[in-house]
């Protein structure tokens, strides 16, 4: 399994849409990339322009056709201008686990 996290800031005068753009891409991933296990936004508890998705891959091969996506291009477009910065992106390979009990 590949996880992704990516950590992005928005411009604070953007937060609002870039909230809304991070909502339409989370539901167009979920919704149309096969080999997406899990894929969402979360925003920080202690600072309300910063936003990490996190990702779970079936594959590197999933992940690279979610990058090639046409809705992945246009929140590329869109954050360009309401992005503070470009985003950390840290991509792990990972096996899952029982935790003892």
């Amino acid at each position: 399994m590949i996880v992704v996290h990516a950590i992005l800031r928005s411009k604070p005068e953007h937060r609002q849409e870039t909230a809304e753009a991070l909502e339409a891409m989370q539901r167009a991933t979920n919704a149309r990339d096969e080999g997406c296990l899990h894929y969402a936004y979360l925003q920080s508890l202690t600072d309300p322009d910063e936003f990490t998705a996190v990702e779970e891959w079936r594959d590197l091969e999933a992940l690279q056709a979610h990058i090639a996506s046409d809705h992945m291009a246009k929140l590329d477009a869109t954050l360009a201008h309401m992005a503070a910065g470009k985003a950390t992106i840290r991509v792990f390979e990972a096996q899952p686990t029982e935790l003892p009990s």
